[in-house]
């Protein structure tokens, strides 16, 4: 039997009468183990274990809450080898990709910790008297996280919502929950009861009836702007705050004057198939001016064809599978429709002795110039397909970049650091890179968030705790 994961409700293991399987994306008659089907009787029992607890934990000192979030953290940035089996296992994504997720959740929650001076007042004095702006926590929260990158995500939620006094309840995946659950498990246990909880089950039920809770005063959460707009429409019953990172059809722009090197285009490769596309800020559309378009694309599909597809769990696999039967159907859909209007390439192989009938296993593709309108340029795909398109002015690329209703990361591309930082400011997007995207070109400094209907608020460095705290005012001043 597979692993049996509980849910950690007032620092006690929780289980049900109900439990959900989950299969390995790899292998799927294979169990990886099992969770608890939460419902909203669930939801309560951590509400009010948060509750109970965020008294002593808003009165205990800041200094301390920090050093007890870098004692947290330390396991998951440590990453054990266990985890990251067990990750791929339930997830898909290769070893080192799953190691990659599990060691950025203990360095964000740690992170958090080694900065209490965040939390800090701001004192004014002047001749009119004190003033004190004072950084309150809100109370309990809660934070829904995805399953393409849970450990990462959750962690984001965890290290501001903990440093500033406030408690947390995280609801995990529908799919592939089991390490999150684990590694929450064993951070819950360093904390005291109730100040962080871990609850499983089917969003429908345990998730909204948190969202809708009127004791709870913040929701974060990270999934598609579909579910972030009902989150948003439940919240505000009670006016709960919200964080929310929502979908992304990021746009990657190639001047003329672009480096096509091997490295460049490694980068690109890699900002675009990690986790098999499944990342909310991996390159979604790539634009390149028709001067580079042959060369470009000759390298990409060279460069594509190199990836090699399978179970995460042996080293010669470049890329796993989709990661649940719901996104499966949802790309193998996409690409039919893809493939009856453009033209497609199929890349890459599947490692040897792969057994494609028992995973959710796509091979990579190239869409060579498809017009806008299709739905694989228009759309948040979450895929290993990549539309290529020509462009002949700088106007027509960032025209074309902004026509989404999304905002979430864009990209820039050239040899000219300051050509590029000046289109860079005309793109609409809460993340823009230069000469790189996604995870391996986010800085822990800078904040993470979206424009436009990519979502609110942000997530990472100091900004992240504003949407966690409220700004009381109190002054000294009186008048004659």
């Amino acid at each position: 039997m597979g692993f049996t994961a509980h849910m950690t409700i007032g620092g006690k293991p929780v289980t049900t009468d109900e439990w959900v399987s989950v299969p390995n994306p790899a292998q799927l008659t294979t169990e990886v183990g099992r969770y608890p089907g939460g419902t909203a009787e669930h939801a309560e029992m951590a509400v009010a274990a948060a509750s109970a607890a965020y008294p002593e934990w808003r009165a205990t000192p800041a200094e301390e809450r920090a050093a007890l979030l870098v004692k947290a953290g330390a396991p998951l940035a440590q990453v054990p080898q266990e985890w990251v089996g067990m990750l791929t296992a339930e997830n898909g994504k290769p070893l080192h990709e799953a190691a990659i997720d599990i060691g950025m959740g203990g360095q964000a929650i740690m992170t958090c910790g080694s900065h209490p001076e965040w939390t800090a007042d701001r004192v004014i004095d002047d001749e009119h008297g004190r003033m004190v702006v004072r950084r309150q926590p809100l109370g309990v929260c809660v934070g829904i996280v995805p399953w393409n990158s849970p450990l990462t995500l959750a962690s984001l939620k965890i290290g501001p919502a903990l440093l500033t006094g406030n408690t947390l309840i995280i609801k995990v995946p529908e799919f592939g929950p089991l390490t999150t659950m684990r590694a929450l498990g064993e951070i819950a246990a360093m904390l005291p009861p109730g100040v962080l909880n871990v609850v499983s089950g089917m969003g429908p039920e345990i998730g909204r009836a948190l969202v809708t809770h009127p004791k709870v005063r913040k929701v974060a959460f990270t999934g598609s702007t579909e579910t972030g707009r009902r989150i948003m429409a439940d919240a505000a019953g009670h006016l709960a705050r919200l964080t929310l990172e929502l979908g992304g059809n990021d746009a990657a722009v190639l001047l003329d004057d672009v480096d096509l090197s091997e490295a460049a285009i490694g980068r690109l490769v890699a900002a675009t198939f990690l986790d098999a596309g499944q990342i909310c800020i991996n390159i979604k559309r790539l634009y390149v001016h028709e001067s580079r378009y042959v060369e470009l694309v000759d390298k990409m599909r060279a460069a594509v064809d190199q990836i090699v597809v399978g179970d995460g769990t042996r080293p010669e696999v470049t890329m796993g599978p989709i990661n649940n039967a719901r996104q499966y159907d949802k790309v193998n859909k996409l690409l039919a429709d893809t493939k009856a209007g453009a033209e497609v390439v199929q890349l890459g192989s599947y490692a040897e002795g792969t057994d494609v009938e028992n995973g959710y296993f796509m091979l990579p593709h190239l869409v060579l110039n498809p017009p806008d309108d299709m739905a694989i340029v228009a759309d948040e795909q979450m895929s290993p397909i990549l539309p290529i398109m020509k462009f002949s002015t700088g106007e027509e690329a960032l025209t074309r970049a902004n026509s989404t209703e999304y905002g979430l990361g864009a990209s820039v591309w050239s040899a000219d650091q300051d050509r590029a930082l000046a289109f860079a400011d005309r793109l609409e997007a809460g993340m823009t890179f230069i000469n790189g995207h996604s995870l391996p070109a986010l800085h822990p400094a800078t904040p993470a968030g979206g424009a436009k209907q990519s979502g609110c608020g942000y997530e990472i460095s100091a900004e992240s705790i504003d949407g966690y705290v409220q700004l009381q005012s109190i002054t000294t001043k009186t008048y004659a």
